[in-house]
């Protein structure tokens, strides 16, 4: 049975009415022909199984003729020299037929972006070239082909079996196969040397998951329990992690495929192989891109490093052997080129303004909106205000490695006062507008939270929050600092990095809590270092969280449990290495979060949308609410992104956001430059 689960129907019954309509239409005026260039906006009688989206044999069944295939001019002299195969024979046999929104673009031009730094703030734009086995449409409900050409479940949803395109091929030309997706599972996720235990999406009632080659378009991945929720995961919060990688390029720096691979990794000045290859390959996709070596790296994203990365920017151009064309037959992507510029904020919002951004949400600010608005005719481009942003979040780490503040953290009388004592409603008016929602930290539009769950706590209420924390013990000094339990004034030190709070943020709330008592220093630092810090249970406030939408809990519900991410944990690690290594590391979590724990494995293999669903949701959201184990401050704000004027098929986002892939919902694959 294939389907997703909010509703797929199953390969078999796919086929059929794909039979049926083929079958009808051939007594029928064919409604286009091919080469006419049928748009999501023009469709002139075009039918689509999936939105947006076709099989070559589906456009060539209705419009009665064979599609043509064109190329970018981009690559003309290597064909004529010989160094490229022409544009029919670098397509798949079975190239995905992609529906642009308003017209099929023209080639050329460079679509320029920026980011904070690398590795800090470049989700969006590697959402601008990434995919994977699906992707989510821009309804961001159905999930739909894309690298993969169908799938089917077994009937308890245990067993995805995936069939590839035909003739797909990397970049460099060289074949993809179901041997890059067991090489990918087998030899990088289950290799204990690269990964002390299988990442979370990979681990299902405690197993690991089985990959089984079929033939070299099909493969098989088999879990101990159901896994209902993997699709959504390569579809929203997994699409930066693709589950396959070119094994015949990475297997000579693998020490299962090379023997001599450690002493050569330690010849090139690397402590032995394992580091070498993580400096190679990293799951996170953008990380790749760093070194030199990514030049060789084959990949099967839109657009490939072009020239050695730097401090200051990446440059990537065109894949020739891209796996999608327009309904026209020309090869996408029509985008020349991606170059990305890193820049700090402020000069991110000038280059904005100087029209050298050509789309850009990640990192803008409400805060900026006016100013960006303002000089919208004089930059070329306008600015948009779709849903998007969930806020900041504020979570005290419980499990401080400091004994003191652990025990401080760690009551949550304290991390209840800290939220009484924020003023929800002047943050809101004086950093957002007016434009947000003051309520705590919950998964959005999700079907078990209720009013009361997103009002819990959020009153402005001093006189509470000072009853809480003398209830605790922490009696003020003649300054009116309080202390700690060891007599010392109580004092927060605020690391924190701009990409997951501004500076006025933090200067607001940490003024709300010094009026009861509890002294703050703040200090900016990066995200690496945010991160770093994290890990090694040193912050006192940990930030880089964004509340998961219902299919990241679907695929994710790590997000949604300690430590609530594995890029910047707010804290738990050592309870998740206790759960990890079945009691034989780090430190038994306390009976609450052990309890969600229990609840997240068995929600892994839960149908969504049953009561046991709904039932296991309710307690997860009472749990995280009653140990106030994030803090929510105003949420419900658009997410304001850029647009060039000259940038095309550019469709409205329902979502603005990191969770949903930032940009690959709706395909920027198909934009293009005009008039």
């Amino acid at each position: 049975m294939s389907k997703n689960v909010l509703g797929y129907s199953s390969t078999t019954a796919r086929s059929c009415l794909l039979g049926l309509i083929f079958s009808a239409l051939a007594g029928l005026t064919l409604v286009a022909s091919a080469q006419e260039c049928i748009t999501v906006a023009a469709p002139n009688g075009l039918t689509a199984e999936w939105p947006q989206q076709l099989e070559l044999a589906e456009l060539e069944a209705q419009t009665g003729s064979s599609l043509t295939f064109s190329d970018n001019p981009l690559f003309a002299q290597a064909v004529a020299a010989g160094q490229l195969p022409p544009v029919d024979e670098r397509l798949p046999a079975e190239p995905l037929v992609v529906i642009p929104y308003e017209s099929c673009g023209v080639y050329g031009g460079s679509l320029r972006g920026t980011s904070r730094a690398p590795e800090s703030g470049t989700s969006e734009f590697l959402s601008w070239r990434q995919v994977n086995l699906v992707r989510m449409s821009d309804d961001l409900r159905t999930i739909v082909p894309n690298v993969a050409k169908s799938w089917t479940w077994n009937d308890d949803l245990s067993a995805i079996t995936f069939v590839l395109r035909e003739g797909h091929k990397w970049s460099d030309g060289s074949p993809f196969t179901a041997d890059d997706v067991v090489f990918y599972i087998d030899d990088l996720v289950k290799n204990q040397e690269l990964h002390g235990t299988v990442p979370a999406p990979w681990l299902v009632a405690g197993e690991p998951v089985v990959v089984e080659k079929v033939d070299d378009l099909t493969f098989t991945f088999r879990f101990a329990a159901p896994n209902p929720g993997l699709l959504h995961y390569f579809a929203t919060g997994g699409s930066y992690f693709a589950p396959y990688a070119p094994a015949e390029h990475y297997k000579p720096y693998h020490i299962s495929y090379n023997q001599n691979a450690d002493q050569e990794a330690r010849d090139a000045g690397f402590d032995g192989w394992t580091q070498r290859f993580g400096q190679i390959w990293d799951k996170w996709k953008d990380a790749e891109v760093l070194t030199a070596h990514a030049l060789t790296r084959p990949t099967l994203e839109s657009h490939v490093l072009e020239i050695e990365a730097d401090t200051q920017r990446r440059v990537f151009v065109a894949n020739p052997y891209y796996f999608k064309v327009d309904t026209r037959g020309q090869q996408l992507p029509y985008v020349d080129r991606h170059i990305e510029r890193f820049l700090d904020p402020e000069l991110n919002i000038l280059a904005i303004l100087n029209g050298e951004v050509h789309q850009k949400a990640q990192g803008v600010r409400l805060a900026d909106y006016p100013l960006l608005k303002e000089n919208e005719a004089a930059g070329g481009y306008a600015m948009r205000l779709p849903p998007g942003s969930v806020g900041s979040h504020i979570a005290f780490n419980i499990t401080h490695r400091d004994p003191v503040l652990r025990q401080i953290y760690g009551d949550v009388r304290f991390r209840q006062a800290m939220s009484l004592a924020i003023d929800r409603d002047e943050l809101n008016e004086t950093l957002y507008f007016g434009l947000g929602t003051p309520k705590q930290a919950l998964p959005p539009k999700s079907p078990f939270t209720t009013d009361a769950d997103r009002n819990y706590m959020i009153d402005f209420d001093v006189d509470r929050a000072n009853a809480l924390l003398d209830e605790m013990g922490m009696a003020r000094g003649s300054d009116g600092r309080r202390v700690r339990p060891d007599g010392r004034p109580m004092q927060i030190l605020w690391e924190y990095s701009s990409q997951f709070a501004s500076p006025e943020l933090v200067q607001l709330v940490s003024d709300y809590w010094r009026d009861v008592g509890i002294s703050v220093q703040s200090r900016e630092i990066t995200s690496a270092l945010t991160r770093e810090k994290a890990w090694n249970n040193e912050n006192d406030i940990n930030m880089e969280w964004d509340a998961p939408y219902e299919p990241n809990l679907i695929s994710q519900i790590n997000y949604y449990i300690p430590p609530y991410t594995d890029i910047g944990p707010l804290f738990g690690v050592p309870w998740l290495n206790w759960i990890n290594s079945g009691g034989s590391e780090g430190e038994k979590p306390p009976p609450w979060a052990a309890r969600m724990f229990e609840l997240a494995e068995e929600w892994r293999s839960i149908q969504p949308g049953t009561e046991r669903y709904l039932e296991i949701g309710r307690e997860l959201v009472q749990i995280n609410l009653e140990n106030m184990t994030i803090i929510g401050l105003v949420s419900n704000l658009p997410g304001p992104t850029v647009v060039a004027d000259s940038l095309r098929n550019v469709t409205e986002w329902q979502v603005q956001h990191f969770n949903y892939g930032r940009t690959y919902p709706v395909r920027p694959d198909q934009w293009y430059f005009g008039n």
